[in-house]
């Protein structure tokens, strides 16, 4: 199949797998916004609307590196099942520490955008989504890719986490976009004011009950509002000189004359903290200042599919649902040897082991041109003349090589067969199962080599060490398992 010609980027080639017959041809044209050029851009997870910024290779470490104020982030891939599921939960955990901008950042960064392999494959990012919290001043070398964080718990449970992190951090007088998260001590009315401009009318105390973070999710939630500064208190003793009981009354207000007022909350939850507070400026007629946040705007490729292309391509699909299109097949291979293969940050053992497999199997049944076999194969010695490691910057960098060389290999860069109507739906998925099958089919037809298993062996290991849903490929394992493979 690999001496097939290459079908034009401006048509729709598809390739008819039935009962072993196997023809190519050509059909109907691509819409203009679907063809031509580089890889077209998918929209992540996230976009302008929710309140996470997005990260990519042109902003991250200006955002990332060297800033006075933390950060978390979520390295996620657009085509795993499991970061689809979380993605609402983490706009919602973005929604609610909007309002800790300044001290924190919440963002996240597509590992599945070609541009962004070498900041994941850098950052050792084994599983998605995976989060991390840096710290103020971050600064990335080797062992220090900041620090883990559970993504699947209640989102009560990571905000406190945040909150954790960020009064450890401790760095008021050097951190100026940081809150004073220190607790107050032993201090009276007046002297609370100490150090403050004189915007600052009132400090508003909340006592924090034990084990919990309730004062410093207070005191974060109103860093921006220039009137006021909300400080935690934890000492019952204290609290109690301002009227605070820790029972019924558990906020009070301060204001510069020493003049203290009492307030219930009516749970120990953030919200409820919050309310009452808020409650409290609004009387004031107190407002939050305004600030910028970091624009994601110009980093962000914009995706200009248009809606009647891609209809007109999901009408073609459905009027031949037993078509396999060369397109997806390319798009599949692309997506491994220029994106989930270079992420891999070293392969060695079973892991080259079975890179070796896959693209042995490949260069025997591979649907690409004679570009594309000329490729394939020396990419095939370059990992077999490999000793026993191979660092995934350096496949990454002889595959563009090779690809400058020799190819372009690809005569497509876009979904056909495998488009959906719905984003983030097929795609990469679907024609990763179709090169699959396809391989197997061409296994079957050609019977050149004396292993039953050489095909399903090489998916096997494909998906066990570089499927980049790590969900599906734990799931795959299980469902079709290889002894002694």
């Amino acid at each position: 199949m690999s001496s097939y010609p290459f079908v034009a980027p401006g048509t729709v080639g598809f390739l008819v797998i039935a009962i072993g017959l196997s023809t190519l041809t050509s059909g109907s044209v691509i819409p203009a916004a679907l063809r031509g050029g580089p890889v077209a851009p998918e929209q992540g997870l996230y976009d302008a609307k929710d309140k996470v910024t997005i990260l990519t290779v042109n902003n991250f470490n200006d955002t990332v590196l060297h800033q006075n104020r933390s950060l978390l982030v979520e390295f996620y891939n657009t085509f795993c099942g499991h970061c689809q599921r979380y993605a609402p939960r983490y706009k919602a955990l973005a929604e609610r520490l909007y309002p800790w901008r300044e001290t924190l950042l919440v963002a996240a960064i597509d590992c599945n955008a070609f541009e962004n392999t070498g900041i994941c494959r850098d950052y050792e990012i084994f599983a998605y989504p995976t989060l991390r919290y840096f710290s103020p001043g971050f600064m990335c070398k080797e062992g220090s890719y900041g620090q883990e964080v559970k993504a699947h718990v209640e989102l009560d449970e990571l905000a406190s986490n945040m909150a954790q992190r960020l009064a450890a951090e401790n760095g008021t007088d050097s951190l100026p976009n940081f809150p004073n998260l220190h607790s107050v001590g032993e201090i009276d009315e007046k002297t609370l004011f100490n150090g403050l401009d004189s915007n600052k009318k009132f400090v508003i105390l909340a006592y924090e009950p034990e084990n919990s973070t309730l004062g410093v999710e207070s005191a974060l939630q109103f860093h921006l509002w220039p009137d006021v500064q909300v400080r935690r208190v934890n000492d019952l003793n204290v609290a109690n000189k301002f009227q605070i009981d820790g029972i019924r009354y558990k906020i009070a207000t301060v204001d510069r004359q020493g003049n203290v007022v009492p307030y219930g909350v009516a749970e120990d939850t953030a919200a409820a903290y919050a309310a009452t507070i808020e409650s409290f400026l609004e009387a004031q007629h107190f407002k939050p200042r305004l600030t910028k946040t970091p624009t994601t705007e110009d980093s962000i490729a914009q995706v200009t599919d248009k809606d009647s292309g891609r209809a007109a391509i999901i009408n073609e699909v459905l009027r031949n649902k037993h078509f396999v299109y060369q397109s997806d097949l390319e798009m599949a291979i692309r997506q491994m040897l220029f994106n989930e293969l270079p992420k891999a940050h070293e392969i060695h053992g079973e892991q080259l082991l079975a890179l070796q497999r896959m693209l042995a199997v490949l260069q025997r049944y591979h649907p690409l041109g004679p570009q594309g076999n000329e490729v394939i194969r020396r990419i095939n010695e370059y990992v077999l003349n490999t000793n026993e490691s191979l660092k995934g910057a350096d496949f990454q960098s002889e595959v563009e090589h090779l690809n400058k060389t020799f190819g372009p290999i690809f005569s497509s860069n876009h979904f056909v067969g495998c488009v959906a109507s719905q984003h983030n739906k097929r795609g990469y998925t679907c024609s990763l199962w179709t090169l699959f099958h396809y391989l197997t089919v061409q296994a079957a037809r050609r019977d050149v080599n004396n292993d039953p298993l050489e095909v399903l062996t090489a998916i096997h290991g494909y998906v066990k060490y570089f499927f980049g849903c790590t969900h599906c490929s734990e799931h795959f394992q299980v469902s079709a398992p290889m002894k002694g493979k």
